[in-house]
């Protein structure tokens, strides 16, 4: 038995693998472009229920319209980007020795001032700030 597809207004015969694949093909571009994006309408005779059933493709109109807020979602590729820069500072910080990895911590987990750092270690608040600039240096480079 032959098998015959149309392409156009031209009437095509094909293997029957073909056939099934061009209808399977078929089916599914019907699928993505009329049956997901488009509700439908559930009648119940017994139970005299209308029930209107959403397409499995929500607008972002009517996700809004039921109150979902994107306003501070964070897109996943800026999260992901987020996490790979702290997985490299932290790496980076760990290659420092004791005395630069103690002089980030003061500045930046403890928030002491350079002036604070200079006094507790003994060196003038300038001292601080050209080691700090120096550890930023190094740590830049990992970047």
């Amino acid at each position: 038995m032959s098998k015959f597809i149309y392409i156009g207004k031209e009437k095509v015969k094909v293997s029957e693998e073909i056939y099934k694949e061009y209808y399977r093909m078929d089916r599914r571009e019907r699928y993505m472009e009329k049956d997901i994006k488009v509700g439908r309408i559930v009648v119940n005779p017994e139970a005299e229920k209308v029930e209107y059933i959403q397409s499995k493709e929500d607008s972002i109109n009517r996700l809004m319209d039921q109150g979902t807020d994107f306003n501070d979602v964070q897109m996943i590729e800026d999260i992901l980007c987020d996490k790979a820069t702290l997985l490299i500072l932290q790496e980076a910080i760990a290659e420092l020795d004791r005395e630069e990895q103690k002089l980030i911590e003061d500045l930046y987990y403890k928030n002491l001032t350079t002036r604070a750092i200079g006094k507790e270690i003994g060196v003038s608040h300038m001292a601080v700030v050209k080691r700090h600039k120096k550890i930023l240096d190094k740590l830049k480079k990992f970047f």
